[in-house]
């Protein structure tokens, strides 16, 4: 099966998706188009050649505090909070786990933060990872540890 990219619009298919977590199951029927309006963030969809979406990704804009950032990479970064593009959520419907499309929403978000900090200055892509399974997936691409008092896992990739 194949998917292709697109911005979000209501005209495509999400009453089907399932990605086994109901919070970002409801994100996606109920919240997203809302969220999009206020700017908080811009979705992008993956759908498959029948118009349903079969996974989707956030970006927004965010910064992390200089201090959170491991010491051997504070001399490449500049001493005041840094601009980065936060990946609020990334689901891939059960159907398609296992195909490539998780990997494949997370390429398209980093070739989406690189654009942009082609324009202004943005230095990383930060994501909280939600559970186990998010973590070791972020972790499988090359994210590491931001150092928070958090008790969420914060991953960055420069």
């Amino acid at each position: 099966m194949s998917w292709s990219f697109v911005s979000y619009d209501s005209k495509y298919i999400k009453e089907n998706f399932d990605c086994g977590k109901p919070v970002l199951n409801n994100y996606l029927k109920t919240k997203m188009s809302q969220d999009m309006k206020r700017k908080a963030n811009v979705p992008t969809l993956a759908i498959n050649d029948r118009n349903e979406v079969v996974g989707y990704y956030t970006l927004s804009a965010g910064e992390v505090q200089f201090e959170n950032f491991p010491a051997e990479l504070k001399k490449k970064i500049a001493p005041y909070p840094v601009s980065v593009a936060r990946l609020g959520r990334l689901a891939v419907d059960q159907s398609m786990h296992g195909k490539g499309l998780g990997a494949d929403l997370l390429a398209h978000a980093i070739r989406k933060t690189e654009g942009v900090s082609q324009e202004i200055g943005m230095r990383a892509l930060v994501v909280d990872a939600k559970d186990e399974d998010a973590e070791s997936f972020y972790k499988h691409f090359g994210f590491d540890y931001l150092l928070t008092n958090s008790s969420r896992k914060s991953l960055f990739l420069l």
